[in-house]
């Protein structure tokens, strides 16, 4: 009969063998790929300065790198069932952000993200964020079981701090839903713009759970983990750190969770595994106290799955905002000018918050906002002055491209103007905010005007 120094002996080993599969892995690494994934996990890495520039031309290379991908099935079917939100700039940003800006890891991400989203939630979900009506009622019961779960504050490098307790029943949290759970969790994580440039740090604890370690380890050692190592590899957003928090004992516990670790090193990408670290311990408030060290504010992480009333409260209010969308999108036309405000607020019965409408009076232009209209007073304003700066800098792009592309370009242009300021238009009712349409065509104005300057004609002041 195996007694408890066997299993204990079973864990170093497994550990041991963790330990080896990381220190090869960062063996194996440049010089330069080492010094980043030390940058990385202690949150030290520089900061990237974002310019109108950078933005235009990165999503300008996505784009060509996209085309070269020669597998991309999925994609493809989302383009065609809905190109503009395979093209949306905001979408695509999120991938470049958490890839600094380098075009074609963003554009591989990309594409691997919506083969992962066809696997999961069908091919009908792939044009569509995913929103928690779209989840089964086992996703449901495991996303607020407490599975994994967001800390309250980030760390000192103002990265996002998620917390996955693994050892969950698999009769609790089924291994597929663990997997739609996290995807949903990681998405919504991404419309912080913090995340989308600083990244996340991922805390694994092998606290106790209610229910023992019913883990169906056979399922996990199959499709499951290779299943949840793909989604590293096509979720927008950078893992800068995995810290596995992990008491060393002899315990039924212990032994799970070494095996569970075991399986899932093995088939993390090299660039993410050597970015992971144990801390082992007596207790498990001894591991999580070594976090301290790498920056994590410890006191507010949770130390169980039932831990998990800020969570539980954060998504409770997502499911009402998903659902006030839905409703909103029902009356309302994201282009929808200033002028129809009192026809949406009839359809909803005065329920409409008009702080999620965007198209009505606002305050007056600032040195960022470009100014709509003909004359000498836009023409000289400071925004406009910087569009055509731009326009200046992507014009040799923007003259290569077909009529279609010269489109995306323009739509680039007007995002990245609208990181720091807005298209205003003035109306009797003061200055309003421009629909997208509006704006874009303002910038192709601007490429017009350009073209006129570089063949010696003059521009009409715009």
């Amino acid at each position: 009969m195996k007694d408890k120094a066997d299993d204990v002996f079973a864990v170093s080993s497994m550990m041991n063998e963790v330990d080896s599969i990381i220190a090869q892995n960062l063996k194996e690494l440049s010089p330069e790929d080492r010094e980043k994934s030390y940058s990385d996990i202690h949150g030290i890495s520089g900061e990237l300065h974002e310019t109108p520039l950078l933005i235009a031309q990165s999503l300008a290379l996505m784009e060509q790198e996209i085309n070269r991908i020669e597998i991309r099935d999925a994609y493809n079917m989302a383009e065609s069932m809905k190109p503009e939100y395979v093209h949306d700039p905001v979408l695509r940003l999120k991938f470049l952000r958490g890839e600094r800006f380098s075009a074609r890891p963003a554009a591989q991400k990309f594409v691997n993200h919506f083969e992962i989203k066809q696997q999961l939630f069908g091919a009908s979900k792939l044009v569509k964020d995913i929103e928690q009506d779209d989840l089964s009622e086992e996703d449901l019961a495991a996303l607020y079981s407490g599975y994994v779960q967001w800390s309250p504050l980030k760390d000192s490098s103002q990265r996002t701090v998620s917390i996955m307790f693994p050892l969950m029943s698999s009769k609790e949290v089924p291994l597929m839903s663990r997997t739609r759970v996290s995807f949903y969790l990681r998405m919504i994580a991404m419309e912080d713009i913090d995340f989308q440039r600083n990244g996340m740090i991922m805390i694994v604890s092998a606290a106790e759970v209610e229910g023992g370690c019913e883990l169906d380890l056979a399922g996990w050692r199959g499709d499951s983990a290779k299943r949840a190592a793909t989604m590293t590899e096509s979720l927008p957003g950078s893992t800068h750190g995995v810290h596995i928090c992990f008491p060393w004992n002899g315990s039924f516990r212990s032994f799970v969770f070494s095996s569970l670790l075991n399986i899932t090193v093995s088939v993390l990408s090299p660039l993410l595994k050597v970015r992971v670290r144990i801390h082992r311990g007596e207790t498990m408030e001894d591991c999580i106290s070594s976090l301290q060290s790498f920056g994590i504010t410890t006191s507010v992480v949770p130390k169980s799955p039932q831990d998990n009333g800020y969570q539980t409260s954060l998504l409770q209010k997502r499911r009402i905002l998903e659902q006030s969308r839905r409703r909103e999108n029902d009356v309302m036309d994201i282009s929808s000018s200033s002028a129809n405000l009192n026809q949406i607020r009839h359809r909803q019965s005065g329920s409409v918050d008009v702080s999620l409408a965007t198209n009505f009076a606002t305050a007056g232009p600032t040195r960022h906002d470009v100014i709509m209209g003909r004359g000498q007073r836009s023409y000289s304003h400071a925004g406009n002055t910087k569009l055509r700066k731009l326009v200046e800098e992507t014009k040799g792009i923007y003259d290569k491209c077909s009529k279609r592309n010269k489109t995306d370009i323009a739509v680039r242009v007007v995002l990245a103007m609208k990181q720091k300021g807005r298209f205003l238009e003035e109306t009797e009712f003061g200055w309003e905010e421009v629909p997208d349409k509006a704006a874009r065509k303002k910038v192709s104005h601007a490429f017009r005007d350009a073209c006129k300057v570089k063949n010696n004609k003059p521009p009409r002041g715009r």
